[in-house]
């Protein structure tokens, strides 16, 4: 038994096992968290089952690339024009009780698609109105919950608490699109949609049960309750061009826009690679979605364990540099393992930088504006999307799906090394952030 005490036998490797775990995960003892990521694991896996389902309805109604772009396109619009008033309801209102009037809107926008799927009225016209519907709630319900998340924590679990999440949201990115891959082939898309709506439930109940008391300091950060007890006083209108004053904010905020437009339009045009490259039904179109998020979740744990903000300033350019080769991977491949591990190193990419960008972010604001300045970030990050997903839907019917990844690929090369450039030229203030 002593033997195994010494560096490198059974005990001292389990020992030291057992404490990178208990690091990766300390959000969790923090009871409020738990519970929402319980909730959070349910919903979400539900959600990527109908985005799944979704895409191969559409791409089976229109057998078209431009138009997955199209409805990518009708639920991108409000996340583009309307996320930063969700931001101003965020920091206005109570961020629980917003969440239950989205959480509740999404279960309907989902019952509404089941229904029409199950009943044959469904057509690409009702497909892009409740792709528009939900994206208005997005507009809201995203800012909001990523301003919730500091409301369970402290301060100092913020970082590893965002990366939980993250880590949360690709471990339903493998459930989902699996289950959903398994489901399509046999029962067809109502099912998933059912499933999805079902799911609000647990969200919903996850709501119920968490209690939070930022006036009492409890998993608030204290620095911002002790403030706000201090200074009752409103505080002054906060606008985009305050925010955007920041170098450490701005500097993310246009990464995570330009990486936006060219970085992600390989998710959008899986189905068209799954069926033309791969020769694939919608079980490939499953295992390549959850390759990704594999992929992503690998990301999103090594966030939790290592992640802070001085490393990820600079670590979140070199995730656009892996995502690019992986894009341009993803394009050159004709072979499905091959194309697995593209799609896992690409997910690992974004969610390495998605995760980064908002620890970044979020460490550089007060609670006061975090609503509004994570309305920037989610517009940033996903709001432009799908207007490029639209018009690489486009482009690949006109070049083919391999070539337009091939440009999609070297725009994200070009912005992550400019974003690497601009990072060294930073203030030394900037980068302490």
């Amino acid at each position: 038994m002593e033997r195994d005490k010494r560096p490198g036998g059974w005990f001292s490797w389990t020992e030291k096992l057992s404490g990178e775990l208990n690091r990766t995960f300390r959000s969790f003892r923090n009871r409020n968290y738990k519970i929402y990521s319980i909730g959070q694991v349910f919903s979400l896996s539900g959600t990527w089952m109908q985005g799944i389902a979704l895409s191969w309805l559409v791409y089976n109604l229109t057998g078209s690339a431009a138009a997955l772009g199209m409805v990518s396109l009708a639920g991108g619009i409000p996340m583009l024009f309307l996320t930063w008033f969700g931001g101003v309801i965020a920091d206005k209102f109570d961020h629980k009780k917003i969440l239950y009037a989205t959480v509740s809107l999404q279960m309907i926008q989902a019952a509404l698609l089941t229904y029409l799927t199950f009943s044959g009225l469904i057509n690409v016209y009702w497909i892009v109105g409740l792709s528009f519907f939900a994206g208005c709630v997005g507009a809201v319900e995203m800012p909001t919950r990523q301003s919730f998340v500091p409301d369970l924590v402290s301060r100092e679990e913020l970082a590893n608490a965002i990366g939980i999440n993250s880590s949360i949201r690709n471990l339903s990115r493998i459930i989902g699109p699996a289950v959903a891959g398994v489901l399509l082939g046999i029962f067809g898309e109502a099912i998933c949609f059912g499933i999805n709506s079902l799911s609000y439930v647990a969200a919903l109940v996850a709501l119920y049960l968490i209690s939070v008391d930022c006036q009492s300091g409890e998993g608030c950060a204290e620095e911002e309750v002790r403030a706000e007890s201090v200074d009752s006083k409103p505080s002054p209108p906060v606008g985009i061009r305050q925010i955007l004053a920041s170098p450490a904010v701005r500097n993310v905020l246009l990464f995570s826009a330009a990486t936006s437009m060219f970085g992600f339009q390989f998710s959008v045009l899986l189905p068209v690679i799954a069926s033309q490259v791969l020769s694939g039904d919608a079980a490939v179109l499953g295992y390549l979605s959850a390759g990704s998020g594999v992929g992503a979740l690998l990301g999103s744990l090594l966030l939790a364990s290592r992640g802070s903000p001085k490393a990820l300033r600079r670590g979140i350019g070199f995730a656009g540099m892996l995502l690019s080769l992986s894009i341009i991977l993803l394009a050159w491949s004709i072979w499905m393992p091959l194309s697995l591990m593209a799609v896992g190193f690409a997910g690992a990419s974004v969610s390495l930088q998605m995760g980064g960008s908002a620890t970044l972010i979020q460490s550089s604001v007060t609670k006061a504006t975090r609503g509004r300045v994570m309305a920037l970030f989610s517009t940033s990050m996903i709001g432009f999307a799908p207007f490029a997903a639209f018009m690489a839907g486009g482009l690949a019917d006109l070049v083919g799906v391999s070539n337009t990844l091939y440009i999609s690929g070297l725009a994200v090369f070009l912005t992550a090394a400019l974003y690497l450039l601009v990072v060294k030229g930073e203030p030394e203030e900037a980068q302490k952030n």
